[in-house]
C-alpha cells in the first residue's frame, strides 16, 4: 500500500494551497481530486470566445492579508492583479460610489437624512459594543436597525446582507460587517475609526487577477514542488479508517500520516469508516450552504464603462453585476464586453424559473444590455462551503479524530472567497506547527 507523509483531499483552492505550502516546508503529499480539473469554485473556462470565471470574483487584502501571505512565503509565480476601483450602488434609479467614508455617508442621498443620521446613531452603538468585547456573532443586522426606517434603506442593508454573507440581514451576523483588523489599526480620527468597522473590506485593497481567476491557480500549479507533491484528479476519495489511517480511492488505497480534508466538512461523516462522535456530527449538520447563480453575459459594445462593479439594490433580485473584461480585454473578443452578474437562489427554488426570472431582471435593469447579447451562460454553483449566519457553527481545522484535519471555507468566517480560503490555509499551517507536524 502506498503511503505518504500527507494526503489532501480535494484539489479546490484550499486544497491545493495547502498542498503547495506543506511541499514548500519539505513535506511528501498527495493531492486527489474527484474532478479532472482543479480548481473547484476558483476556476476560469472558454465560452463562445470569451473566458467566464466561475461566478465573480473580486479579492480582497491582498496588501496585507492572509493571500498575501501565502504568495510571499510559497509562491514561486505571482499574479498580476488589476485594482478592482468602486462599488456603485444603483438604488432608486441612480447611482452613487458606496461610501467608504464618512464624508460619503453624509452625501450618500439616495437613502433619507433621517435614516442616514439614525443608522449613524446604531453605528455608534454597535462600536460601543464591540469596544467592550461582547459577542456579536448572534446578533443580527436587523436585531440593531428597528422597524422606523424607510423601505429604500431596508432594502439596502437587506442587499448589502446578501452581498456579504448570501443571507437576508435577520440571519447576517452583525460582526460580519465589523472589521477587527480594520478596527484596531491607525486611523486619521476617532470617528473615521469608529466607520471603518462597517464594510471595511471593500472599501479599498480588492484586485482581480489578469488573465481571470485561473490566474490564481496557474500560480499554485506552477509554484508547487513537483517532486514533493503528486496531484492526482479523477479520483474519488470513497472512505476514510481513521483507526488504520488509511483512504480508499475509486483507484485505490492509501496510508497517511496526516490528513487533510478540504472538501464539504458536512461530508465527512459519510465517508468515515469508524463512527465520530455524536456532539461534533451534530455541529457539522449546523453547516449551511447557499446556492448562487451566475450570469456571464458577452455583449457586442461596452456598456458598463464605470472603474468598477455595481450592486443593484433596484433589482427584483439583488444583484452584483461586475465587467470582467475591463480589467483584461483578453477575456472577450476585440470590441467586446464580458460581464458577470451573481444572484443569490432561495431556499428550494426552480432553476429554470430563477434562470428566466434573474434575465429579465438584467434587462429590465437595462433595456440596452438585451439589444447587445452576443453570449448567455448560466451557472448553478455553491460559493462558500458554508455560509455565515447567527445560526451557523464553523468547524475547526481541527478535528476530534487522530491526525484527520479540515480546511476550507467552512472552517473559517473572516471575509469571503479566496481570502476566506486563505485564512484558513494559515490557521492550518500554523495549527500543525502547534501539533509537532509541520
Amino acid at each position: 500500500m502506498e503511503e505518504k507523509d500527507f494526503i489532501v483531499v480535494g484539489g479546490g483552492v484550499s486544497g491545493l494551497l495547502s498542498a503547495l505550502a506543506l511541499g514548500k516546508e519539505g513535506r511528501d503529499v498527495l493531492l486527489l481530486e474527484k474532478e479532472d480539473y482543479l480548481g473547484g469554485v476558483c476556476r476560469s473556462y472558454k465560452v463562445d470566445g470569451y473566458q467566464v470565471d466561475t461566478g465573480p470574483h473580486m479579492i480582497t487584502r491582498v496588501a496585507q492579508g492572509p493571500l498575501k501571505y501565502l504568495i510571499d512565503n510559497y509562491f514561486d509565480i505571482i499574479p498580476n492583479f488589476m485594482p478592482h476601483g468602486r462599488y456603485y450602488v444603483v438604488l432608486n434609479n441612480r447611482v452613487k460610489p458606496f461610501p467608504w467614508n464618512m464624508r460619503d455617508w453624509v452625501s450618500f442621498d439616495l437613502l433619507p437624512q433621517t435614516d442616514r443620521i439614525y443608522l449613524m446613531k446604531t453605528l455608534f452603538s454597535i462600536s460601543y459594543l464591540f469596544n467592550k468585547g461582547e459577542d456579536l456573532s448572534k446578533k443580527s443586522v436587523a436585531d440593531f436597525i428597528g422597524n422606523g426606517l424607510s423601505e429604500p434603506t431596508i432594502r439596502f442593508l437587506n442587499c448589502m446582507s446578501y452581498f456579504m454573507t448570501g443571507s437576508p440581514m435577520d440571519k447576517t451576523p452583525v460582526e460580519r460587517f465589523v472589521d477587527a483588523e480594520h478596527y484596531k489599526s491607525q486611523s486619521r480620527g476617532m470617528l473615521d475609526k469608529i466607520y471603518n468597522i462597517l464594510m471595511k473590506e471593500g472599501a479599498q485593497d480588492q484586485v482581480y487577477p489578469k488573465g481571470g481567476i485561473q490566474s490564481i491557480i496557474t500560480s499554485i500549479k506552477a509554484s508547487i514542488p513537483e517532486k514533493k507533491v503528486e496531484i492526482r484528479t479523477g479520483e474519488k476519495v470513497v472512505g476514510i479508517n481513521h483507526a488504520e489511517k488509511t483512504i480508499e480511492s475509486s483507484s485505490g488505497e492509501y496510508r497517511y500520516n496526516t490528513l487533510i480534508y478540504s472538501g464539504f466538512a458536512s461530508d465527512l461523516p459519510k465517508l468515515t469508516e469508524n463512527k465520530l462522535p455524536k456532539n461534533y456530527m451534530e455541529s457539522l449538520s449546523r453547516l449551511y450552504k447557499i446556492n448562487a447563480l451566475t450570469i456571464w453575459l458577452g455583449l457586442d459594445e461596452k456598456i458598463f464603462n464605470r472603474d468598477g462593479s455595481e450592486i443593484w439594490v433596484d433589482s427584483n433580485s439583488y444583484t452584483w453585476a461586475v465587467p470582467v473584461s475591463n480589467y483584461d480585454p483578453n477575456l472577450s473578443p476585440r470590441g467586446k464586453q464580458l460581464v458577470g452578474f451573481a444572484f443569490s437562489l432561495p431556499q428550494g427554488f426552480n432553476e429554470k424559473k430563477e434562470k428566466k426570472r434573474s434575465l429579465e431582471t438584467i434587462y429590465e435593469m437595462n433595456p440596452r444590455i438585451e439589444r447587445n447579447v452576443d453570449m448567455i451562460h448560466h451557472q448553478m454553483l455553491i460559493p462558500e462551503k458554508a455560509v455565515w449566519t447567527i445560526d451557523t457553527l464553523f468547524a475547526n481545522v481541527k478535528t476530534p479524530i487522530d491526525s484527520i484535519y479540515l480546511v476550507g471555507t467552512d472552517t473559517e468566517r473572516r471575509s469571503m472567497g479566496i481570502t476566506r480560503a486563505s485564512y484558513s490555509v494559515n490557521t492550518l499551517l500554523s495549527t500543525l506547527k502547534k501539533d509537532e507536524r509541520l
